[in-house]
């Protein structure tokens, strides 16, 4: 029993130090948080973003733990890396559409396109009259 005590009180204890890595976007900007606990956030902490196993961004957390990158893809890995050798990998699946400047582009093309409809139309009321 003594020794059924003492191997749950280490292995809480491993959990103390984890690094917890969230992650969520809005289809413009993904927001990265990592944290060792709720009061110990991991600053100054190097965040890789992968997509097929090639690094498509990266940068260091601020004094929350927090990190905000261009979101540029719907499936890809955030990898934390800590000081002394605290890391963690979590595979990210956006619900979200991926905003990027070519659908933005594509969107004013087309509301242009409505624009010149709409002007042919007007111009053919016009001359009917």
């Amino acid at each position: 029993m003594k020794i059924l005590l003492f191997i749950l009180m280490l292995t809480s204890m491993l959990f103390a130090h984890r690094l917890y890595v969230l992650a969520d976007d809005n289809g413009t900007n993904l927001y990265v948080k990592s944290y060792f606990t709720k009061s110990s956030p991991c600053q100054n902490c190097k965040v890789n973003i992968y997509k097929n196993k090639k690094i498509i961004d990266s940068g260091k957390t601020d004094s929350n733990g927090e990190i905000t990158f261009k979101h540029k893809a719907k499936n890809i890995e955030i990898e934390v890396t800590a000081s002394m050798g605290h890391k963690n990998t979590i595979t990210y699946n956006s619900e979200n559409e991926v905003i990027t400047e070519d659908n933005n582009i594509t969107a004013k093309k087309m509301f242009m396109s409505l624009g010149i409809i709409a002007l042919i139309f007007l111009i053919l009321r016009v001359a009917k009259k």
